[in-house]
């Protein structure tokens, strides 16, 4: 009678290893599987990994064969835009691009449709983009103009200058190295659960947290939190980095043939945030003592001089003297704001914030465009009526 051979060593250890992870495996698919069923009822946010950064992040992607739309992703960060991928022969398209200034504008664009609608009756329809990005400065505004350049507008219009010192700070966080991997990561409907549980408990905390501070406070605080500190030399290198990428903007409308207007950046400088409770009361002393043009000077000295989150004199000569070197049309929107102000110094009635225009100052900035955009129309009519000769 054969003796029974025993097992070879390897097999039990094989063994072993399966029975021990085929726990672990089960609980895997079992948490993979209830997280997609849950996402039938509750999708998962929309998250824009890169922030922007990331240069295959695109504005708009298909909506069936014929439109665009605003990708999903950025829904986040821009109003929600829908339009056709060729443009109609009688359509003149608008697109409006900067910050969170231009992101809310959703109400003054529609009348001003409304108003061009009606000056130009059946000689012409007319479309408005709105590409507003929160927190998005000129960095991430240049990728943004290419890709609208894409759809034929006929005219852009720039606002942008509260944001250059908030990307360099965003993109701290974002990592663009990392984005292959979160994006591996997130695949998974289990890890996108987690991520979503955490960002709502998080957003609760924001609201419920501001919400506090208007009960104490009928002035919310919108002192920006500096997260990271810039040195005098790099505060040049970021305005010398705005110079750089307005003129990207502008040299890269002129090669497509789509025209741009730019306009200058108002800003509160009758509340400005200048970095500290000293420099503000300072400001704020001169003020209420009468000293307007003293104060008003105070505080654009200082604002050029430390990283701001809101536009400087700085910004509004690099627009300026860009507009004269190439002779683009400019739409003074700073001037605008200071003669509509009762003592000339913005801030004083027309800005709910430090950047942000109140609904009377958003009306003025969109009607400071509209000149230039009633012009443009004009000249494609024109042009459109002698080709027909």
């Amino acid at each position: 009678m054969m003796s029974e051979q025993p097992k070879p060593e390897f097999l039990g250890w094989k063994k072993t290893l399966v029975y021990s992870l085929l726990p672990l495996v089960v609980l895997v698919v079992v948490a993979e599987s209830g997280a997609r069923i849950v996402e039938i009822w509750r999708p998962p946010l929309p998250v824009d990994y890169g922030w922007g950064f990331d240069p295959e992040s695109r504005l708009f992607v298909a909506d069936g064969p014929d439109y665009v739309k605003t990708n999903p992703a950025k829904e986040v960060s821009f109003p929600k835009n829908r339009f056709l991928r060729e443009k109609p022969p009688d359509i003149f398209r608008i697109a409006i691009l900067g910050g969170s200034s231009v992101h809310y504008l959703q109400g003054q664009l529609r009348g001003l449709l409304l108003r061009l609608a009606w000056q130009f009756l059946g000689r012409c329809r007319f479309e408005v983009i709105n590409a507003g990005g929160l927190a998005y400065g000129s960095h991430r505004l240049v990728p943004v103009l290419a890709e609208i350049l894409e759809y034929d507008f006929d005219v852009v219009l720039v606002y942008s200058g509260h944001n250059e010192f908030e990307e360099i700070e965003q993109l701290q966080f974002v990592r663009p190295r990392t984005l292959p991997l979160q994006k591996l990561v997130y695949a998974s409907a289990a890890c996108r659960f987690v991520r979503d549980l955490t960002a709502r408990r998080q957003i609760s905390r924001l609201h419920f947290d501001r919400n506090r501070a208007i009960m104490k406070s009928p002035e919310v605080d919108y002192n920006a939190a500096s997260m990271y500190a810039f040195s005098p030399e790099e505060v040049q290198e970021r305005i010398s980095a705005y110079r750089e990428n307005l003129s990207i903007m502008i040299e890269t409308c002129m090669a497509r043939g789509a025209p741009i207007v730019l306009g200058t950046v108002a800003s509160n400088l009758w509340k400005p945030d200048l970095g500290t409770e000293a420099l503000k009361q300072e400001a704020s002393d001169l003020y209420s003592r009468g000293a307007y043009e003293e104060g008003e000077a105070f505080v654009r000295k200082t604002l050029r001089q430390i990283p701001h989150h809101q536009a400087s004199d700085a910004e509004n000569e690099i627009i300026r003297e860009l507009a004269r070197e190439y002779g683009t049309p400019l739409a003074d929107v700073e001037a605008a704001a200071i003669s509509a102000e009762p003592h000339g110094i913005p801030g004083e009635t027309l800005f709910s914030d430090r950047c942000h225009f109140n609904a009377e100052g958003n009306e003025l900035l969109v009607k400071t465009f509209e000149p230039h955009v009633v012009d443009m129309v004009h000249a494609k009519l024109d042009r459109k009526a002698q080709g027909n000769q």
